[in-house]
């Protein structure tokens, strides 16, 4: 507020006082009578005194001269008029200056015409504009929400509601009436899981993939996930929810390798466990990360005894719990059931400080409440201490020469049993370091972790049968890590165009899970606001992704050669994989079925099948099954061309249905391959046609693939490496577009801002492909150099966008 100046000599203190004060506009106009405030934006002249005036008549004739005015007073120089928030209709429509007075502004008053306000006090006509059409959506949505509470709820309170409706009552009041319970309808309300995520950009499943034979369409997840069971389930979208229309789906299951046949199939034991075990609750209705492992040993649990890097329990038993949620699932290189056993009965021989800091670090990595974790270079980061102290360890574990018992040692034959214990567990901490390796770019250094491993596994026989005088825990244990071992450096194998180590599985074959379940143990989970605990089926996961990974080893063998060029497999070799795979699907136990599946680590299987299918067809894409195909081959009633769309199609499809139901903000370290490889094809598809009809369609792909791949990017540092490569490719309009929807600060550089650590990758990039020359990885298609490549040219001049063109590509889907 400005101050009352100081009376000057020779004048009236009092009369200036007054004047002052009745000139002071700001306090002034808000006691003015309507009608007097365009008055007031307007200076008055000062009132001319004579000479021989004495200051005091002076002072009494300007204030009865100005006793009308002196309310609309303000000091010379301050004429500048006041800007109005929104002028009245009539104002508007004659183009006239309003004031903005209510109820009536001073034009008004003067015209006597109707003054009529759009807008409330102090909002602008856009933020009027965007309120109504708020409003309105609201009054939509609660419309539906009644509507639908019409269509499911049973006579009774249908009866009640519509009678309501015919009293008049207005959507939202009924909906609140309901919401809050009353006499009429019970409801009774949980926390808020049961909402899905919104696609950014474009809010609808793409129409391209609304195939009649896209079989994920009609999956439990999917119809759940866009099905409004029941009023009040929102969509998200990072920090608000959202309705989301969705397509009308239809069609049936006609393509061969995705109708899936049920007929005569053993069903899973879990499925008879009554109303534990409904299917077409929590799992399907709420994300993964919301729920919670059920196991009561982790409760009493002290990791502190284990580890010197932390003695606080509690945090220590949250990255436990996180480890078991989100990675053990995918990577299940320990047994579980045993583990937790002896790490809170304090015994060694299925358990190890090595392995537990391994597995505390990886743990950490998954927590979310843990701020700056993927900067696994800060000494000052938890990871960072667990990961020196497991390295430590393994340094330590992975050089302990193996006793030699002889005939005047009594305790020999036990120290030669617990050598090949801690081997156990330091076979299987040596693979949980190539993980996190790989989440730290740098799975150079990552891989001689598991090529250690494999040679500590063949110091101990480990795929070998087991020896008669074990018991059956250590026999169940070393079983199961040999089918880890082998299918882990099957997987690698295969995305690293290497030549696999081992050229047969493990000699033992895999127990039935239903028959058996004891072997590959559960991870039970319980969701919020639920009395019921759901099965994650570990054992069918595991078992199916060794067999699939069976298949892709004797691939592997063929394709790849270490030091010399690939062999380009006949049509009648990938048409017998091929056959292999189809069967494979065919023959999922009914959780893993297309329809059933819904916890991330399902959906993941079903995209690794199909990123596999799109990398063996696609070099014979424009060829025939029956070009050299030898009688006796089944052949497939699909062209290579057909069964490469449809494996396209349908890995999109679990891609998007992946985040509608789970969103892509918990860290999933082998979603960021997919997701990688969704974006480059689709922006090599937009690089080849910029100006199709389609490419809005693409772009909301694109955004939505590196949307998760910077999501990603917040747990682990390989993500945001991965990122930079996605985004040199993209558009600049794109870039911007994705820092909008995936919430990017505005002045963060997520493509050209150097790297805070060296990427030491041989991980070959989305432009390499399997019937490439492996020369072209050393050549600069590695992460590593694909990273250096970028940082020359953007000190010289931006590239141009890389496009790789290949016969009948993605594109042609469209």
């Amino acid at each position: 507020m400005a101050r009352t100046p100081e009376p000057t000599q020779g004048s009236s203190s009092s009369s200036d006082d007054l004047n002052s004060t009745l000139t002071n506009s700001g306090s002034l106009r808000r006691l003015l009578p309507v009608g007097l405030e365009e008055a007031a934006s307007r200076p008055i002249a000062p009132v001319r005194s004579t000479a021989s005036a004495s200051p005091t008549s002076t002072s009494t004739e300007q204030l009865t001269l100005t006793k009308t005015q002196a309310r609309s007073a303000v000091p010379i120089g301050r004429s500048k008029r006041q800007a109005t928030t929104a002028a009245c209709g009539a104002c508007r429509r004659r183009k006239s200056k309003c004031n903005g007075t209510r109820p009536r502004c001073s034009a008004c008053h003067d015209r006597g015409t109707d003054c009529e306000y759009d807008t409330n006090v102090a909002e602008t006509h856009a933020q009027a504009l965007k309120r109504k059409y708020d409003e309105l959506q609201n009054s939509k949505l609660a419309a539906e929400k009644v509507f639908e509470i019409l269509q499911t709820r049973d006579e009774k309170e249908a009866e009640e509601v519509f009678q309501r409706i015919r009293r008049g009552a207005d959507p939202a009041a009924i909906l609140r009436h309901i919401t809050f319970g009353n006499a009429l309808i019970e409801l009774a309300l949980g926390p808020e899981t049961g909402y899905r995520y919104e696609f950014p950009y474009l809010p609808d499943m793409p129409a391209f993939l609304q195939r009649h034979d896209n079989v994920y369409l009609d999956s439990e997840v999917y119809a759940c996930v866009l099905r409004r069971s029941a009023p009040g389930i929102p969509a998200v979208n990072a920090q608000h929810r959202q309705h989301l229309t969705h397509p009308s789906l239809s069609g049936s299951q006609q393509q061969p390798y995705c109708t899936v046949s049920t007929a005569g199939r053993s069903i899973n034991p879990y499925l008879a466990h009554g109303s534990a075990v409904n299917l077409h609750s929590d799992p399907y209705h709420k994300p993964f990360h919301s729920a919670t492992v059920e196991n009561s040993r982790l409760e009493k649990l002290q990791p502190s005894q284990w580890t010197s890097v932390s003695t606080d329990d509690a945090l220590l038993r949250k990255f436990l719990h996180d480890y078991i949620l989100y990675d053990y699932g995918w990577n299940y290189f320990l047994h579980l059931d045993y583990f937790l056993d002896d790490m809170a009965n304090g015994r060694h021989r299925f358990c190890s400080r090595l392995l537990v800091n391994a597995v505390l670090c990886i743990g950490s990595y998954h927590h979310r409440g843990l701020q700056g974790r993927a900067e696994y270079w800060n000494p000052a980061n938890i990871v960072y201490l667990f990961l020196a102290e497991a390295k430590r360890l393994f340094e330590i574990d992975a050089e302990l020469e193996r006793p030699i018992p002889s005939s005047n040692d009594p305790n020999g034959e036990r120290r030669l049993r617990e050598w090949e214990e801690r081997r156990l567990t330091t076979i299987q901490a040596g693979l949980l370091l190539n993980v996190l390796y790989l989440f730290n770019g740098s799975d150079k250094i990552g891989w001689r972790y598991s090529l250690r491993a494999i040679e500590m596994a063949h110091e101990i026989n480990l795929f070998g049968p087991a020896q008669p005088e074990m018991d059956r825990e250590m026999r169940d244990v070393r079983e199961f890590t040999a089918w880890v071992v082998f299918t882990w450096q099957s997987v690698n194998s295969y995305h690293y165009f290497r030549t696999p180590i081992m050229r047969h599985p493990p000699q033992v074959p895999l127990p039935d899970p239903i028959e058996n379940p004891q072997w590959y143990g559960e991870i039970w989970v319980k969701y919020p606001a639920s009395q019921s605990r759901f099965p994650t089926h570990l054992g069918f996961l595991f078992k199916a992704k060794a067999e699939l990974w069976t298949i892709m080893n004797d691939f592997s063998l063929l394709s790849f050669r270490d030091h010399g060029l690939p062999l380009n497999l006949s049509i009648p070799q990938v048409l017998g994989f091929y056959n292999r795979l189809v069967d494979w699907l065919h023959k999922l136990p009914e959780p893993l079925s297309p329809r059933k599946i819904v916890t991330p680590h399902q959906i993941k299987l079903h995209m690794h099948f199909y990123f596999i299918l799109i990398n063996i067809l696609r070099p014979i894409v424009t060829s025939e099954w029956r070009n050299g195909t030898l009688s006796g081959k089944t052949i497939p009633p699909c062209t290579p061309h057909d069964a490469y769309i449809n494996a396209t199609v349908r890995f999109e499809t679990l891609i998007r249905i992946y985040y509608l139901r789970h969103g892509f903000e918990a860290l999933d370290s082998f979603l960021m391959q997919f997701l990688g490889a969704l974006a480059y094809m689709t922006i090599d598809a937009i690089a080849q046609n910029p100006a199709a009809p389609h490419v809005e369609t693409l772009r909301s792909t694109v955004l939505l693939a590196t949307k998760g791949m910077w999501e990603q990017a917040q747990s682990v540092y390989v993500a945001r490496a991965v990122l930079r490569v996605l985004t040199s490719a993209m558009r600049p309009e794109d870039v911007q577009l994705l820092k909008k929807f995936a919430n990017v600060e505005a002045d963060t550089d997520i493509h050209s801002a150097p790297l805070e650590q060296p990427i030491q990758s041989d991980w070959p990039t989305f432009v390499v492909r399997l019937d490439q020359n492996p020369d072209t990885v050393r050549l600069g298609k590695t992460l590593s150099s694909k990273l250096e490549r970028l940082s020359l040219d953007l000190t010289t001049s931006s590239p141009p966008v890389e496009s790789t063109p290949r016969p009948r590509n993605w594109s042609v889907i469209l």
